[in-house]
């Protein structure tokens, strides 16, 4: 939503500067996301008079003039010849810019600068200088009463300088969307009055009866419809007052006509439209056409329609439809129709003014994918009390800009007018709520302000609307304000603030008028309570603080993600009834395409090498449970990782400067998150074969419950995502890891004997697995052993086909007294012959 300081002044008295309204309707709760300052026509130009002219020594062309700015007297060096002591010409005044012409980026800004040593002060304009298309050679001569000091523009009747507003505006907060909606903000906060513009009774004496009717059949998604007809209208460009104040705002303009109804949707709020009434087709009684009827109707099933911006689209039952005897006319609340467009031949006008159910015009602009200013004001709830003022206010503003005569009265289809609602205010529960007191008197000021009618009260006086600075003690005796125990103010809720429905809706009111700022923050009192969340979230945090110190950045991704980029088996994907896009149409099965995706929005900005984790949930359809029934998701916690580039930063020494991630430093990364999060006994299963998204990849096992996964990706996935290096991923099943996790930890003191190391270098089939050699050790579980560490494979010169050479360390301690050589030998030498029998290894010498 765009609105102009100018535009708000008309509304409302104040005298804030620009960055001051920034910041009052912020703390309001109107975020401002962008300020534009708009320069005026002709800004630092001035109509200034010639006292005297000489000619600048040393030059033949060139006149020094002494000029009167209506401030002083200033020296001006000129090189035209037409001009006179006494003439009145434009001047600009240092460090103002001359207009743009065609073709120029940059404006010309005239400084002060020194011409054969004499100083000029600004500069006296041609009109080809100030774009104007008068044809003079030389300076431009204002007529002689042309007033000395006095703003070019002004005199010229153009616009002045301007302030616009890019404004967030709530979902909840439809009155907001217009320029009185904000402008009521700024009156309840000041005090000041509330401007709104008069209408005036300009009817001629033909009835608005005679010349339209109206029928709704869809009461429910059209529960207001008005019309009103001008007569004798001219088609014309807007007066610059309009077309300026649009085009400001953002809004392209069409003609007075059409300029009139975004005008008043700006304003109020109301979305309009005007349609050529003679294009509006009655049914016919023999020969002679009898008067339209506007029907409100549903669409046919696959009824074409063609809108404005000349499309034609294909309509279906649930879409509401303006309509005449014969055709289509308009797509409610989005867009008009191309048949009845206001064109140059238009001389009757039909202003359409009604109210239609946000739901069904959401569900109309999101199915047909076409969104407007009208139907982004209907989508979030527009006023239903507000249509016939917004109607008189066209045709007024028509009569004024296109002419013509306004037929006497309304057709104002109304069939169930909206009951008034009423929500009492209990003052004492304002103070516990907002834990500040506010006198009661004041709460009534700040809701009567809002434009909220107090109905009746009890036990708190009744207070009429005052201005922000008033003392509102002084009106109440002492009893009164500080005796509101029990005491409550009803309030009658216009139609324009659907957004109000509980006392603590008001509540919020006052709490915003009154300044958030000035709530003072306290801790919070009374006992602290326990919840098994609690642990849950701390061990989640757990997790993460884990996986940061192993180097990790947390990437958080899409919870929706794209059906074509789940590459999950054995899945049922949970779609969305309703996607907003085909790029997230179904809750996300994995991590891993989240994590993907990170990995490419960071290599398509030369960021190659990259270490990333991510903590979330993710999601399936539960089998044989009705999509609509309990328990038809099912959501799980997961830990995924993805690794890709170089190992290490980059550093000017060191020999392993230019190494790139391996699986091996996945499978060590998950290995050391396990260890420090209390999950031990872990076995590592490699497959066979590769799967969907793995080129070759293994699953993590405790027990007989997989943990996870991990494994490089396909090449040619990692390809199509733009990824130059070998990418390598996991993802672990969170849930599985708190339950199994087990935090506590032993300690024991630092050994005070001495070790022995043993060392063993083994042929072994090709097949045979780290894990493999580990078992063997578990089960032959050979005495005083401390330790096992693989530190050297080998295959190659001397190492038969299909072997390969595996060397450990095994070291060996008695933690009560000094091992000995034959104590140690005698377990090493089981263990050997252990891994002879069952691993059918070949001790080399």
């Amino acid at each position: 939503m765009k609105v102009t300081l100018n535009w708000l002044k008309q509304y409302v008295d104040f005298d804030w500067s620009p960055e001051q309204l920034s910041e009052r309707l912020t703390m309001l709760g109107l975020e401002v996301e962008g300020v534009h300052k708009v320069a005026g026509q002709f800004e630092g130009i001035v109509v200034a008079q010639i006292l005297t002219k000489d000619k600048v020594p040393g030059s033949d062309k060139l006149s020094v003039c002494k000029v009167n700015d209506g401030k002083g007297e200033r020296t001006i060096i000129c090189g035209a010849q037409n001009h006179n002591p006494g003439d009145k010409v434009p001047l600009i005044l240092p460090n103002f810019a001359l207009p743009l012409k065609a073709g120029e980026k940059e404006p010309f800004v005239i400084k002060e600068r020194k011409v054969f040593g004499i100083t000029s002060q600004g500069m006296m304009c041609s009109p080809q200088e100030l774009g104007l298309p008068d044809q003079v050679d030389g300076l431009l001569i204002l007529p002689a009463d042309a007033p000395v000091g006095k703003s070019f523009a002004e005199y010229r009747g153009a616009t002045g300088g301007d302030v616009v507003y890019d404004l967030e505006i709530t979902p909840n907060r439809p009155d907001w969307n217009s320029v009185i909606g904000i402008a009521r903000e700024i009156a309840a906060l000041t005090g000041n009055p509330l401007k709104v513009p008069g209408i005036r009774d300009q009817r001629s004496g033909e009835k608005v009866q005679d010349l339209v009717a109206v029928r709704i059949e869809d009461a429910e998604l059209c529960p207001r419809y008005t019309a009103r007809v001008v007569k004798g209208v001219k088609i014309g460009p807007s007066p610059d007052w309009l077309r300026s104040t649009l085009e400001k705002v953002g809004i392209r303009s069409i003609n007075n006509v059409v300029d009139v109804t975004n005008f008043v949707m700006m304003e109020i709020g109301q979305p309009l439209h005007a349609f050529d009434y003679h294009l509006i087709s009655g049914s016919r009684r023999g020969n002679e056409a009898e008067k339209p009827t506007i029907i409100v109707r549903r669409a046919g099933g696959t009824e074409k329609f063609k809108t404005l911006d000349n499309v034609e689209r294909t309509l279906n039952a649930d879409m509401l439809l303006i309509a005449d005897e014969q055709k289509g006319i308009a797509l409610a609340g989005v867009m008009g129709g191309q048949n009845t467009e206001i064109n140059d031949n238009t001389k009757d006008v039909l202003i359409e003014s009604a109210y239609f159910n946000s739901t069904n015009i959401r569900r109309i602009s999101k199915t047909l994918g076409l969104r407007s200013e009208s139907s982004y004001r209907f989508e979030r709830g527009a006023d239903v009390g507000i249509c016939d003022w917004a109607s008189q206010r066209a045709a007024q503003l028509i009569l004024e800009t296109a002419g013509g005569q306004l037929a006497e009265g309304v057709v104002d289809a109304y069939p169930k007018p909206a009951a008034s609602k009423q929500i009492v205010l209990r003052h004492q529960k304002v103070g516990e709520l907002l834990g500040v007191s506010i006198a009661p008197a004041e709460q009534i000021r700040f809701l009567k302000n809002l434009g909220l009618p107090q109905v009746n009260s009890t036990g708190a006086p009744h207070v009429p609307m005052v201005a922000a600075h008033t003392d509102t003690t002084t009106l109440l005796n002492k009893e009164a304000v500080t005796s509101s125990e029990g005491a409550t103010a009803t309030f009658e809720i216009p139609t324009f603030r659907v957004d109000l429905k509980r006392e603590v809706d008001l509540i919020e009111e006052i709490a915003r008028l009154h300044g958030v700022e000035k709530i003072p923050a306290t801790p919070p009192r009374g006992a602290i309570g326990a919840n098994a969340f609690d642990s849950v979230h701390d061990q989640i945090a757990d997790a993460r603080r884990i996986l940061s110190g192993l180097g990790l950045n947390e990437a958080q991704g899409q919870t929706l993600v794209s059906n074509s980029e789940c590459r999950v088996e054995n899945v049922e994907l949970a779609a969305l009834a309703n996607p907003l896009s085909s790029d997230m149409d179904v809750l996300r099965p994995s991590l891993l395409s989240g994590l993907i995706h990170s990995l490419r929005h960071n290599v398509s900005r030369k960021n190659y090498d990259l270490a990333l984790c991510e903590v979330g949930r993710v999601f399936e359809r539960a089998a044989g449970v009705s999509p609509a029934g309990q328990g038809a998701l099912k959501e799980e916690r997961r830990i995924a990782i993805a690794l890709t580039g170089q190992r290490n930063p980059l550093f000017w020494s060191g020999g392993e400067r230019e190494v790139k991630f391996d699986v091996y430093d996945l499978k060590g990364l998950i290995e050391e998150f396990f260890e420090q999060f209390g999950l031990r006994g872990m076995t590592y299963n490699r497959r066979a074969e590769s799967t969907g998204l793995f080129l070759e990849s293994a699953t993590i096992q405790l027990g007989k419950q997989q943990l996870g996964e991990f494994g490089q990706l396909l090449p040619p996935l990692a390809k199509k995502y733009d990824l130059r290096d070998a990418v390598f991923l996991a993802e672990l099943n969170l849930d599985l890891l708190l339950a199994r996790r087990n935090p506590s930890r032993s300690f024991k003191s630092l050994p005070a004997f001495p070790s022995i190391r043993r060392d063993v270098a083994m042929l072994v089939p090709e097949a045979t697995t780290h894990d493999a050699i580990l078992q063997v050790v578990k089960q032959t579980k050979p005495a005083n052993l401390e330790s096992v560490e693989l530190f050297d494979v080998f295959r190659g010169k001397n190492v038969p086909e299909g072997q390969k050479s595996l060397a450990y360390a095994f070291t060996y301690r008695n933690p009560e007294k000094t091992l000995t050589d034959a104590e140690a030998a005698a377990a090493h030498e089981k263990l050997v012959e252990q891994f002879k029998k069952m691993l059918q290894a070949t001790v080399r010498e």
